[in-house]
């Protein structure tokens, strides 16, 4: 699966796994691998500004009673189909990685890589989670990215809405995508082809325009969500502009792929 904050970025499993064994083990080194483990209970998608799935626990693991499923590969399409169902997982559990440099896609204290995942009783299965596809028309020199964030707890998916002309974009994912890092930091991206001109928003969340160097593929426009919420201030409207870049610096830089969201 793509993710969107999200999800880009959960295919990080491949992180190093975390010492636990058995229920009433605790976790030793953050890079030691646990013994493979057999989990059951309700598998629950979190659709918000982090994509994520979380398995609430029919008994206690080391006092946790949910942890973080994430696939042993690459392929999210078996979690991805069982969400809202009573599931059995086997796999190994790991520290999920805190700190300024991690992912920034972990919810939860403990993490398991989940090798095999199944229904433990009868239940509809659901489609998979895709990203729209999509390139930007070839006729649009311009357009502005508009993201409505809720940073108040719970699930609440971004909503975003891209305009040229006074004309909607779709699908928005073809123009745009965004990504949370581990310092609750957010970023936003135009898509290939295209860079930031100018970065707007909800003045607590310190909107400003990041780049790597002239002409960079990967320049971004940051917001800071968790201090917005800070100040007292948790819906927040969060906006870019992207224009089309000359075709010599296309030529010299290469099109950027959009991350799917």
């Amino acid at each position: 699966m793509r993710a969107p904050v999200g999800m880009l970025l959960l295919s990080c499993c491949a992180l190093g796994l975390a010492g636990q064994q058995g229920s009433q083990s605790t976790v030793k080194e953050p890079e030691i691998p646990s013994q493979v483990q057999t989990l059951s209970g309700q598998l629950v998608y979190h659709d918000g500004i982090r994509k994520w799935f979380e398995l609430k626990l029919d008994r206690a693991q080391s006092g946790q009673g949910s942890i973080q499923l994430v696939p042993e590969g690459e392929d999210w399409k078996p979690i991805e189909v069982l969400r809202g169902c009573r599931v059995r997982s086997k796999g190994s559990i790991f520290l999920s990685p805190t700190g300024p440099y991690s992912s920034g896609y972990y919810s939860l204290e403990y993490t398991q890589s989940v090798q095999h995942i199944e229904s433990v009783e009868t239940c509809t299965l659901k489609p998979p989670i895709a990203a729209p596809d999509g390139m930007p028309d070839k006729n649009v020199h311009d357009y502005q990215v508009d993201m409505r964030v809720n940073y108040s707890p719970g699930d609440h998916p971004v909503v975003v809405r891209v305009t040229s002309a006074g004309k909607e974009l779709r699908p928005w994912q073809a123009y745009a995508s965004y990504s949370l890092t581990g310092r609750s930091v957010l970023y936003g991206l135009c898509g290939g082809g295209f860079v930031i001109d100018k970065v707007f928003g909800t003045p607590q969340a310190s909107p400003s325009h990041l780049t790597v160097g002239p002409g960079a593929n990967d320049d971004m426009a940051k917001f800071d969500p968790e201090g917005a919420a800070s100040s007292g201030k948790t819906d927040l409207h969060l906006g870019y502009t992207c224009v089309r870049k000359p075709k010599k610096e296309q030529q010299k830089t290469g099109l950027r792929s959009v991350p799917g969201v």
